[in-house]
């Protein structure tokens, strides 16, 4: 993994380009997860909230994907609005979830869907525009 040498006495470790590239990979799918708008997607939880008729919105993301990570600010920074205080956010996983992205009829990921009193009130599809989120949003208050 590490390559050492000797450079006029003074030793000198490289990584090789193989181990460089994983690790700056391991970083950035580190950071995707660490800063994903919502917490994870609970089936059980979501079922209730529905049934009890509380806004949820569902951000379909996946760790790969270059539209949703321009999302999760955007999501974040929604959620801290006292205007979305009652709001559920959920993070669902594109790549593990596809029965469920069936039944909701997703077919990419970077959707975003609100719910309310039981009802998807709206969705968006690659929308990275702040305004235009939350008032996507606002169909759920």
């Amino acid at each position: 993994i590490l390559k050492s040498f000797d450079f006029e006495g003074i030793a000198i470790k490289i990584f090789s380009m193989k181990t460089f590239i994983k690790i700056i990979l391991s970083l950035f799918l580190f950071q995707s997860v660490l800063f994903a708008a919502g917490k994870p997607y609970s089936q059980t939880e979501f079922d209730k909230l529905i049934k009890e008729g509380k806004p949820v919105v569902l951000h379909v993301h996946a760790k790969w994907c270059s539209t949703c990570a321009k999302q999760d600010p955007i999501l974040n920074s929604l959620m801290k609005i006292p205007e979305f205080k009652n709001f559920t956010f959920y993070n669902l996983d594109y790549d593990t979830n596809k029965d469920l992205l069936k039944k909701l009829k997703v077919s990419r990921q970077s959707a975003i869907i609100v719910f309310r009193q039981g009802k998807e009130q709206g969705r968006s599809l690659g929308d990275t525009n702040e305004s235009s989120i939350k008032q996507l949003l606002r169909k759920a208050s």
